[in-house]
């Protein structure tokens, strides 16, 4: 008979495997979707009929790009999983399934619309992706041990990061200046300085836990 801890683990692996495979089916939608213009002149000509798409295309793998970076790290905090996180996992995985629609809907239309509605879904995931390591890692203990600082950190950090560096970047992107990426530059700065702060609080609680 297999053991509970066994059971526990294999539950979390065959979690992670499963999201990777829905991140990646994501980002391969994402091309498959760029289709040639039928007629052009020159690679010029064939960059500039195509530009909103790939710029489009270039947001999206990035976004998807940078949603599965978080989440590969939340979950490796994770020491077991349990149905509810499956439950909050497929949600989030389902509103980052709508991403190839959404690039579509940019490129197709590329109206402030079509641009609000694909920055509500990528602060969607996030805040979908902040559910699920809440619940985890706030109410299940599900997580490995750590201050409750660093829980919520890592909380607000997954569900503000991506609306706020997506809408960054239509920022300067629209308005074709550089308030956008200078805003994205100044958040990635604070992070890594609160980063090293948490750093150095987790250091002496981990001594503390190793002597204990």
């Amino acid at each position: 008979m297999t053991d509970t801890p066994h059971k526990e683990a294999q539950h979390l692996h065959r979690l992670i495997l499963f999201s990777d495979a829905v991140f990646a089916i994501a980002i391969t939608l994402l091309a498959i979707e760029i289709h040639p213009p039928e007629h052009w002149t020159g690679v010029a000509d064939l960059l500039g009929q195509m530009q909103h798409k790939l710029m489009a295309y270039a947001v999206s793998f990035a976004v998807v790009g940078v949603n599965w970076i978080a989440h590969r790290r939340t979950f490796s905090r994770l020491r077991r999983a349990d149905g509810v996180l499956d439950v909050l996992n497929l949600l989030m995985l389902g509103l980052l399934a709508l991403l190839p629609l959404g690039t579509e809907l940019l490129w197709e239309n590329g109206t402030t619309g079509s641009v609000m509605v694909y920055v509500g879904l990528v602060t969607a995931i996030g805040l979908a992706h902040a559910l699920a390591w809440g619940y985890a890692a706030m109410f299940a203990g599900l997580a490995e041990p750590m201050p409750t600082a660093e829980k919520a950190y890592v909380l607000a950090r997954v569900a503000l990061l991506p609306g706020l560096m997506c809408g960054l970047t239509f920022l300067s992107i629209i308005t074709r200046t550089s308030w956008g990426w200078l805003g994205m530059a100044l958040v990635v700065v604070g992070l890594s300085l609160v980063n090293r702060l948490m750093a150095r609080r987790g250091a002496p609680a981990a001594v503390q836990t190793a002597e204990g």
